[in-house]
Order: structure tokens, then C-alpha cells, then sequence
């Protein structure tokens, strides 16, 4: 499945990194510096996975996260943090956040929580159109 994904990240060598490291997976990917950017981007064209920073100058993840649901209850969400909390966790996972990674220079980590964010989005999606195809 190639998949539409957006990055967010503030910082240049970890963006980059893992930008290079998704699109070897065939996926569409497309990086941004900050949670605004991403945003703008956001309405012309909704991704099927967004990976965004917590702390970022601008829009913090989860303020980025909640202008995401309110465009989009389908697009899933993965935040990503260099000093995680669990306060935070907890907050992400409220707002609809798919997973909540703490920041690795083991970037091999972060691809299996990718794809099976990219499997339950496709799942949904799946599900939505049966449901269409019954209530019609």
C-alpha cells in the first residue's frame, strides 16, 4: 500500500532522516517545519498518516493534533517526543492520537509503528465503505 505521509519536525537532521527512511517503504512523503506548515498543507490534500513533534516553535503537537481532528476524524495521528510524559500521553490518546513514540536515533523502531498505524487506517477505511454500502 503506498500511503500519503506527512512529517513535522523542527528539527532538520531527524526530519530528514526519517523522511528518507519512509519514502524507501514506496510511501508519499512529505516534510514540513512546523505544525503550521503542516496544517496549510492539510487543506489541500489530507494525508493518510501524519507523524508531528510535540515541541515545536509555532503549533505544538497536540495543538497540531486538534486542528487535525477538526479537519479530519479518519487522518491517524503518531506524536513524536524527545521527553515524553505521561501527562502527555495521556493527552494525545484523548484527542485521538494513534500512538506516542519517544524520539530514537534507532530509526528502525519507528517504521513498525508506521505500518501498523497504515494498517488500521486502511481497516477503517475498509469499514467505512461497507457501511456506506449498507445504509444505501
Amino acid at each position: 500500500m503506498q500511503a500519503s505521509i506527512y512529517v513535522a519536525d523542527d528539527e532538520p537532521a531527524l526530519l530528514n532522516a526519517i523522511v528518507k527512511r519512509l519514502s524507501k517503504g514506496q510511501h508519499k512523503v512529505r516534510a514540513f517545519k512546523s505544525g503550521d506548515e503542516l496544517l496549510a498543507a492539510v487543506e489541500q490534500d489530507i494525508p493518510d498518516l501524519v507523524l508531528v513533534d510535540m515541541k515545536m516553535p509555532g503549533k505544538t503537537g497536540i495543538e497540531t493534533l486538534a486542528a487535525l481532528r477538526a479537519k479530519s476524524r479518519d487522518v491517524v495521528v503518531i506524536l513524536l517526543t524527545a521527553y515524553g510524559t505521561v501527562e502527555e500521553a495521556v493527552e494525545a490518546m484523548k484527542l485521538g492520537a494513534y500512538d506516542f513514540i519517544i524520539k530514537t536515533v534507532d530509526l528502525q523502531l519507528v517504521e513498525p509503528v508506521v505500518n501498523r498505524a497504515l494498517e488500521h487506517a486502511l481497516r477503517r477505511q475498509v469499514a467505512d465503505v461497507a457501511k456506506d454500502k449498507a445504509d444505501h
